[in-house]
Protein backbone atom coordinates (compact mmCIF):
# COMPACT_ATOMS: atom_id res chain seq x y z
CA UNK A 1 0.00 0.00 0.00
CA UNK A 2 1.42 3.36 -1.07
CA UNK A 3 1.60 6.03 1.63
CA UNK A 4 0.82 9.54 0.44
CA UNK A 5 3.42 12.26 0.82
CA UNK A 6 1.20 14.13 3.25
CA UNK A 7 0.75 11.08 5.45
CA UNK A 8 4.50 10.52 5.40
CA UNK A 9 5.03 14.11 6.60
CA UNK A 10 2.50 13.73 9.40
CA UNK A 11 4.10 10.46 10.47
CA UNK A 12 7.55 12.07 10.52
CA UNK A 13 6.25 14.71 12.94
CA UNK A 14 4.71 12.03 15.16
CA UNK A 15 7.83 9.87 15.10
CA UNK A 16 10.01 12.80 16.15
CA UNK A 17 7.69 13.84 18.97
CA UNK A 18 7.63 10.26 20.22
CA UNK A 19 11.34 10.79 20.83
CA UNK A 20 10.59 14.07 22.66
CA UNK A 21 12.12 16.21 19.93
CA UNK A 22 10.55 18.33 17.16
CA UNK A 23 10.85 17.22 13.55
CA UNK A 24 14.00 18.85 12.16
CA UNK A 25 13.53 20.03 8.56
CA UNK A 26 16.32 21.40 6.37
CA UNK A 27 16.11 23.49 3.21
CA UNK A 28 17.27 22.12 -0.15
CA UNK A 29 17.77 23.78 -3.52
CA UNK A 30 17.61 20.86 -5.93
CA UNK A 31 17.66 17.10 -6.32
CA UNK A 32 21.29 16.66 -5.34
CA UNK A 33 20.72 18.68 -2.17
CA UNK A 34 17.69 16.55 -1.37
CA UNK A 35 19.71 13.35 -1.70
CA UNK A 36 22.46 14.80 0.50
CA UNK A 37 19.88 15.68 3.17
CA UNK A 38 18.47 12.17 2.96
CA UNK A 39 21.95 10.66 3.23
CA UNK A 40 22.65 12.86 6.28
CA UNK A 41 19.63 11.40 8.05
CA UNK A 42 17.00 14.14 7.84
CA UNK A 43 13.39 12.94 7.72
CA UNK A 44 11.85 15.87 5.80
CA UNK A 45 13.05 18.65 3.51
CA UNK A 46 11.99 22.17 2.60
CA UNK A 47 11.95 24.43 -0.46
CA UNK A 48 12.16 28.13 0.40
CA UNK A 49 10.66 30.95 -1.63
CA UNK A 50 13.64 33.10 -0.70
CA UNK A 51 16.01 30.47 -2.07
CA UNK A 52 13.99 30.06 -5.28
CA UNK A 53 14.11 33.82 -5.81
CA UNK A 54 17.83 33.95 -4.99
CA UNK A 55 18.50 31.22 -7.57
CA UNK A 56 17.36 33.74 -10.19
CA UNK A 57 19.21 36.66 -8.66
CA UNK A 58 15.93 38.10 -7.38
CA UNK A 59 14.95 39.61 -4.06
CA UNK A 60 12.28 37.78 -2.07
CA UNK A 61 9.60 40.39 -2.70
CA UNK A 62 6.88 38.41 -4.45
CA UNK A 63 8.38 38.15 -7.95
CA UNK A 64 8.08 34.37 -8.04
CA UNK A 65 5.25 32.85 -10.05
CA UNK A 66 3.72 29.41 -9.73
CA UNK A 67 5.59 28.22 -12.82
CA UNK A 68 8.91 28.95 -11.10
CA UNK A 69 7.92 26.96 -8.02
CA UNK A 70 6.81 24.04 -10.18
CA UNK A 71 10.20 24.02 -11.91
CA UNK A 72 12.09 23.93 -8.61
CA UNK A 73 9.83 21.24 -7.14
CA UNK A 74 10.35 19.06 -10.21
CA UNK A 75 14.13 19.35 -9.87
CA UNK A 76 13.83 17.96 -6.37
CA UNK A 77 11.26 15.25 -7.07
CA UNK A 78 13.11 14.03 -10.18
CA UNK A 79 15.96 12.90 -7.91
CA UNK A 80 13.81 10.12 -6.50
CA UNK A 81 14.28 11.37 -2.95
CA UNK A 82 11.94 9.61 -0.53
CA UNK A 83 11.68 12.40 2.05
CA UNK A 84 8.44 14.41 2.35
CA UNK A 85 8.78 17.94 0.97
CA UNK A 86 7.40 21.14 2.51
CA UNK A 87 7.11 23.99 -0.02
CA UNK A 88 6.81 27.74 0.48
CA UNK A 89 3.92 28.98 -1.72
CA UNK A 90 4.15 32.60 -0.57
CA UNK A 91 0.67 34.16 -0.70
CA UNK A 92 -0.73 31.44 -2.98
CA UNK A 93 0.00 33.14 -6.31
CA UNK A 94 -2.87 34.03 -8.64
CA UNK A 95 -5.13 31.16 -7.57
CA UNK A 96 -4.30 29.41 -4.31
CA UNK A 97 -6.65 26.53 -5.12
CA UNK A 98 -4.79 25.80 -8.35
CA UNK A 99 -1.48 26.09 -6.51
CA UNK A 100 -2.53 23.53 -3.91
CA UNK A 101 -3.80 21.08 -6.52
CA UNK A 102 -0.61 21.36 -8.56
CA UNK A 103 1.60 20.87 -5.50
CA UNK A 104 -0.37 17.74 -4.59
CA UNK A 105 -0.03 16.41 -8.14
CA UNK A 106 3.75 16.88 -8.02
CA UNK A 107 4.05 14.75 -4.89
CA UNK A 108 4.60 17.60 -2.43
CA UNK A 109 3.71 16.67 1.16
CA UNK A 110 2.98 20.08 2.65
CA UNK A 111 2.86 23.78 1.83
CA UNK A 112 2.82 26.94 3.89
CA UNK A 113 0.64 29.89 2.96
CA UNK A 114 1.33 33.32 4.43
CA UNK A 115 -0.75 36.34 5.35
CA UNK A 116 1.49 39.03 3.87
CA UNK A 117 0.39 41.30 1.06
CA UNK A 118 1.50 40.32 -2.44
CA UNK A 119 4.31 42.90 -2.31
CA UNK A 120 5.98 40.89 0.41
CA UNK A 121 9.20 41.06 2.39
CA UNK A 122 11.44 38.52 4.05
CA UNK A 123 9.87 37.48 7.34
CA UNK A 124 12.83 38.78 9.36
CA UNK A 125 13.18 42.15 7.61
CA UNK A 126 11.32 45.41 8.28
CA UNK A 127 8.63 46.72 5.95
CA UNK A 128 6.22 43.80 6.15
CA UNK A 129 2.52 44.37 5.56
CA UNK A 130 -0.19 41.80 6.20
CA UNK A 131 -3.63 41.50 4.69
CA UNK A 132 -6.66 41.71 6.95
CA UNK A 133 -7.48 38.71 9.10
CA UNK A 134 -10.64 38.18 7.06
CA UNK A 135 -8.71 38.12 3.79
CA UNK A 136 -6.11 35.75 5.21
CA UNK A 137 -8.80 33.40 6.53
CA UNK A 138 -10.39 33.39 3.08
CA UNK A 139 -7.03 32.32 1.60
CA UNK A 140 -6.74 29.49 4.08
CA UNK A 141 -10.30 28.29 3.48
CA UNK A 142 -9.83 28.31 -0.28
CA UNK A 143 -6.59 26.35 0.03
CA UNK A 144 -8.12 23.80 2.40
CA UNK A 145 -11.11 23.30 0.11
CA UNK A 146 -8.78 22.58 -2.82
CA UNK A 147 -7.08 19.64 -1.08
CA UNK A 148 -7.82 16.28 -2.69
CA UNK A 149 -5.78 14.28 -0.20
CA UNK A 150 -6.96 14.74 3.36
CA UNK A 151 -3.41 14.07 4.61
CA UNK A 152 -1.88 16.85 2.50
CA UNK A 153 -0.65 19.43 5.02
CA UNK A 154 -1.77 23.05 4.66
CA UNK A 155 0.31 25.15 7.03
CA UNK A 156 -0.78 28.73 7.72
CA UNK A 157 2.09 31.14 8.22
CA UNK A 158 1.62 34.44 10.00
CA UNK A 159 3.99 37.41 9.76
CA UNK A 160 1.72 39.60 11.86
CA UNK A 161 3.69 39.73 15.12
CA UNK A 162 6.02 42.52 13.98
CA UNK A 163 3.07 44.43 12.48
CA UNK A 164 0.13 43.97 14.84
CA UNK A 165 1.57 42.69 18.10
CA UNK A 166 0.95 39.52 20.06
CA UNK A 167 -2.76 39.78 20.87
CA UNK A 168 -3.93 40.28 17.29
CA UNK A 169 -1.44 37.71 16.00
CA UNK A 170 -2.79 35.07 18.37
CA UNK A 171 -6.30 35.91 17.20
CA UNK A 172 -5.15 35.33 13.62
CA UNK A 173 -3.60 32.00 14.54
CA UNK A 174 -6.84 30.87 16.13
CA UNK A 175 -8.81 31.96 13.09
CA UNK A 176 -6.46 30.16 10.68
CA UNK A 177 -6.67 26.96 12.71
CA UNK A 178 -10.46 27.21 12.79
CA UNK A 179 -10.46 27.75 9.02
CA UNK A 180 -8.86 24.34 8.55
CA UNK A 181 -5.11 24.95 8.60
CA UNK A 182 -3.35 21.73 9.62
CA UNK A 183 -0.41 23.48 11.29
CA UNK A 184 0.88 26.95 12.14
CA UNK A 185 4.12 28.60 10.97
CA UNK A 186 4.70 31.35 13.56
CA UNK A 187 7.28 33.58 11.89
CA UNK A 188 9.84 35.65 13.80
CA UNK A 189 8.80 34.91 17.37
CA UNK A 190 11.96 35.91 19.27
CA UNK A 191 10.79 34.72 22.70
CA UNK A 192 10.68 30.93 22.78
CA UNK A 193 8.30 30.92 25.74
CA UNK A 194 5.57 32.51 23.60
CA UNK A 195 5.22 29.32 21.55
CA UNK A 196 2.99 28.08 24.37
CA UNK A 197 0.59 30.90 23.50
CA UNK A 198 0.81 29.99 19.82
CA UNK A 199 0.04 26.33 20.50
CA UNK A 200 -2.92 27.25 22.68
CA UNK A 201 -4.29 29.67 20.07
CA UNK A 202 -3.88 26.98 17.40
CA UNK A 203 -6.02 24.58 19.39
CA UNK A 204 -3.13 22.18 19.85
CA UNK A 205 -2.27 21.89 16.16
CA UNK A 206 1.43 21.48 15.27
CA UNK A 207 3.57 24.61 15.48
CA UNK A 208 6.68 25.31 13.38
CA UNK A 209 9.59 27.44 14.63
CA UNK A 210 11.78 28.98 11.94
CA UNK A 211 15.47 28.95 12.89
CA UNK A 212 16.95 31.13 10.14
CA UNK A 213 20.32 32.83 10.42
CA UNK A 214 20.79 36.61 10.71
CA UNK A 215 17.17 37.07 11.78
CA UNK A 216 15.21 38.03 14.86
CA UNK A 217 15.22 34.65 16.56
CA UNK A 218 18.11 33.24 18.62
CA UNK A 219 19.37 30.02 17.04
CA UNK A 220 18.61 26.87 19.00
CA UNK A 221 18.67 23.12 18.48
CA UNK A 222 15.42 21.17 18.21
CA UNK A 223 16.05 19.76 21.68
CA UNK A 224 16.55 23.24 23.15
CA UNK A 225 13.41 24.56 21.51
CA UNK A 226 11.36 21.64 22.74
CA UNK A 227 12.54 22.12 26.31
CA UNK A 228 12.40 25.92 26.42
CA UNK A 229 8.97 26.07 24.77
CA UNK A 230 7.58 23.54 27.26
CA UNK A 231 7.03 21.03 24.44
CA UNK A 232 5.03 23.52 22.36
CA UNK A 233 7.24 23.43 19.24
CA UNK A 234 6.59 20.46 16.95
CA UNK A 235 8.68 21.31 13.89
CA UNK A 236 12.01 23.15 13.59
CA UNK A 237 13.09 24.58 10.25
CA UNK A 238 16.57 25.53 9.00
CA UNK A 239 15.45 26.99 5.66
CA UNK A 240 18.59 28.48 4.12
CA UNK A 241 21.62 27.28 6.09
CA UNK A 242 23.01 24.99 3.41
CA UNK A 243 22.16 27.40 0.60
CA UNK A 244 23.97 30.24 2.37
CA UNK A 245 26.97 27.97 2.86
CA UNK A 246 26.90 27.11 -0.84
CA UNK A 247 26.74 30.79 -1.80
CA UNK A 248 29.73 31.65 0.41
CA UNK A 249 31.68 28.65 -0.86
CA UNK A 250 30.94 29.66 -4.45
CA UNK A 251 32.03 33.25 -3.83
CA UNK A 252 35.30 32.07 -2.27
CA UNK A 253 35.96 29.56 -5.05
CA UNK A 254 35.30 32.06 -7.86
CA UNK A 255 37.75 34.46 -6.22
CA UNK A 256 40.44 31.80 -5.74
CA UNK A 257 40.03 30.44 -9.26
CA UNK A 258 40.37 33.94 -10.73
CA UNK A 259 43.47 34.64 -8.64
CA UNK A 260 45.19 31.31 -9.29
CA UNK A 261 44.03 30.66 -12.84
CA UNK A 262 43.78 26.94 -12.02
CA UNK A 263 42.02 24.63 -9.62
CA UNK A 264 45.32 22.91 -8.81
CA UNK A 265 45.64 22.76 -5.05
CA UNK A 266 41.93 23.32 -4.51
CA UNK A 267 40.86 19.72 -5.03
CA UNK A 268 40.59 19.16 -1.28
CA UNK A 269 37.70 21.65 -1.22
CA UNK A 270 35.77 19.88 -3.99
CA UNK A 271 33.35 16.98 -3.89
CA UNK A 272 34.97 14.06 -5.68
CA UNK A 273 33.47 12.46 -8.75
CA UNK A 274 33.16 9.18 -6.86
CA UNK A 275 31.32 10.80 -3.96
CA UNK A 276 28.79 12.43 -6.25
CA UNK A 277 28.29 9.26 -8.29
CA UNK A 278 27.60 7.36 -5.09
CA UNK A 279 25.07 10.01 -4.04
CA UNK A 280 23.03 9.75 -7.23
CA UNK A 281 23.48 5.97 -7.64
CA UNK A 282 25.25 6.40 -10.97
CA UNK A 283 25.56 2.66 -11.68
CA UNK A 284 21.88 2.12 -10.91
CA UNK A 285 20.90 4.93 -13.26
CA UNK A 286 23.06 3.48 -16.03
CA UNK A 287 21.39 0.08 -15.61
CA UNK A 288 17.91 1.64 -15.60
CA UNK A 289 18.70 3.64 -18.73
CA UNK A 290 20.04 0.56 -20.51
CA UNK A 291 16.86 -1.38 -19.72
CA UNK A 292 14.73 1.51 -20.95
CA UNK A 293 16.63 1.77 -24.23
CA UNK A 294 16.51 -2.01 -24.71
CA UNK A 295 12.75 -1.98 -24.31
CA UNK A 296 12.39 1.06 -26.56
CA UNK A 297 14.51 -0.50 -29.30
CA UNK A 298 12.53 -3.75 -29.10
CA UNK A 299 9.29 -1.79 -29.41
CA UNK A 300 10.61 0.15 -32.40
CA UNK A 301 11.73 -3.07 -34.09
CA UNK A 302 8.31 -4.63 -33.67
CA UNK A 303 6.85 -1.66 -35.54
CA UNK A 304 9.21 -2.19 -38.45
CA UNK A 305 11.43 0.78 -37.69
CA UNK A 306 13.53 1.42 -40.79
CA UNK A 307 15.78 3.95 -39.11
CA UNK A 308 13.85 6.97 -40.35
CA UNK A 309 13.37 9.88 -37.99
CA UNK A 310 10.11 9.81 -36.06
CA UNK A 311 8.22 12.83 -34.78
Amino acid sequence: MTISAGKKFRQAVKDALNEAVPLHIVGVADGSDALEAERAGFKAIYLSGSQMAAARGWADIGRLELKHVVEHVQRIMDSGVQLPLLVDIDTGFDDVAETVRIMESLGVAAVHLEDQEDLKACGHLPGKHVVSQEAAVARVKKAVAAKRDGDFVLMARTDALAVEGMEKTLARIGAYASAGADAIFAEAFPDVSTYALVKKAAGGKPVLANMTEFGKVPLKTPQELYAESSSNVDIVLNPLTVYRAQRQTAADMYRKLKELGTQRGLEKDLQTRENFQSLIDYEGQVADRARFLEGKNAKDSSKGNDGAFRR
